[in-house]
């Protein structure tokens, strides 16, 4: 009887464990997918750290047919509210494009600018005006039912 206790003690502590681990890795996905891409002052082209970004984000796209994102495109305050709504369109257009380029189905993303509207630093300096140049991303499809690739 003490035998089958332990086995069952020890058989709950490696599914907990699992169950665990598999947590860990939706919640690393899940921030892969959220991680956003920066951009340099006045421009909608990826750097190479955006690129990285971005390539991690393709084993998790490519494992998750069903998941769709929705890019926001984002900018500084600097530059008039018409300026800036194109230049986050642009942005978002780059990486719709860059991930299109690498083999995802361009239908599975819909683009958005909000140009200096959604900043996520409000102090005008140049730290600060870096951190609102950005595209970022949200799952809007496919989210619950996301697995981590192998």
């Amino acid at each position: 009887m003490a035998e089958k206790r332990r086995a069952d003690s020890v058989a709950a502590a490696a599914a907990a464990a699992e169950a665990a681990a598999r947590e860990r890795a939706l919640a690393s996905t899940r921030a892969t997918l959220a991680a956003a891409v920066y951009f340099e002052y006045d421009s909608d082209e990826l750097s190479g750290d955006a690129r990285s970004t971005l390539d991690a984000k393709l084993p998790i796209l490519r494992a998750n047919a069903g998941l769709r994102l929705r890019i926001a495109g984002n900018t500084d305050e600097r530059g008039s509210d018409e300026y800036n709504l194109a230049l986050g369109q642009r942005r978002a257009a780059s990486v719709k494009r860059y991930l299109s380029d690498q083999g995802i189905d361009s239908g599975r993303m819909d683009i958005i600018s909000y140009g200096e509207e959604r900043p996520v630093v409000t102090e005008s300096s140049e730290e600060g005006w870096r951190m609102n140049r950005r595209a970022e991303f949200e799952i809007t499809a496919g989210g619950d039912a996301l697995v981590a690739p192998r």
